[in-house]
């Protein structure tokens, strides 16, 4: 077995994640199988837990590669906060001017978004009033089944506990069979769920959206 070190996020391991994160979005898969610009999605999906609070940020490296993260929130308002009043509209602006809102498979997002209202609300609400924390996690395809996610995730919620963080959510729909067998057998349990539309390819794909949460150890 190849070994594997996990350690903090340094600002050097920026562009491998950023890569990483959209190599892996659609389960496990690309993220251009549904968001056609890379460049916005990354920002999307890693600037909050990069610019605003990169010590919740673990990486696992093999041989001076990174193989494997996981974003760390320990305060949901903060995050709704700064996505809502600074991430959003800055890139809103750069979708602007990189053109994507003229592509299809925009259009065909925000159909499939107008469908979501009630998950978006929800998780707002959520971001907005909760101070309890969350997490991303993505890993390799060729360092899968090697336990790298669990020693992140252990490492995450360790720094949580340090935190004081009760509590660790994480969200994922139910296709991603994967994902749901990798949080239950590290002791997450869903607590809600929403129902969820993606489109790919002009079709509409009905899934549910569920919020998987661990009660944290802080003795």
């Amino acid at each position: 077995m190849n070994k594997i070190d996990i350690r903090p996020y340094l600002k050097e391991d920026s562009s491998a994640l950023r890569t990483l994160c959209c190599d892996v979005a659609d389960r496990g898969g690309p993220i251009e199988n549904f968001f056609p610009d890379r460049e916005v999605a990354a920002d999307l999906l890693t600037a909050y837990y990069l610019d605003y609070e990169p010590e919740s940020t673990f990486v696992a490296e093999c041989e001076g590669r990174l193989v494997g993260y996981i974003n760390g929130c320990m305060d949901n308002r903060r995050y709704g906060l700064v996505m809502f009043w600074l991430l959003v509209p800055a890139l809103l602006i750069k979708g602007l001017k990189r053109g994507i809102f003229f592509r299809p498979e925009i259009h065909q997002m925000v159909r499939g978004a107008l469908k979501n209202w009630r998950r978006i609300f929800s998780w707002r609400k959520k971001s907005f009033h909760s101070h309890q924390g969350h997490l991303h996690i993505g890993i390799a395809a060729d360092f899968r089944k090697q336990q790298v996610g669990r020693k992140l995730l252990d490492t995450l919620a360790a720094h949580a506990a340090g935190c004081g963080i009760t509590e660790l959510a994480a969200s994922v729909h139910d296709g991603n069979k994967a994902a749901g067998i990798f949080f239950e057998a590290r002791g997450f349990v869903v607590r809600e769920r929403y129902p969820m539309v993606l489109v790919r390819d002009g079709k509409e794909e009905h899934y549910h959206s569920l919020l998987y949460v661990k009660a944290i150890s802080t003795h």
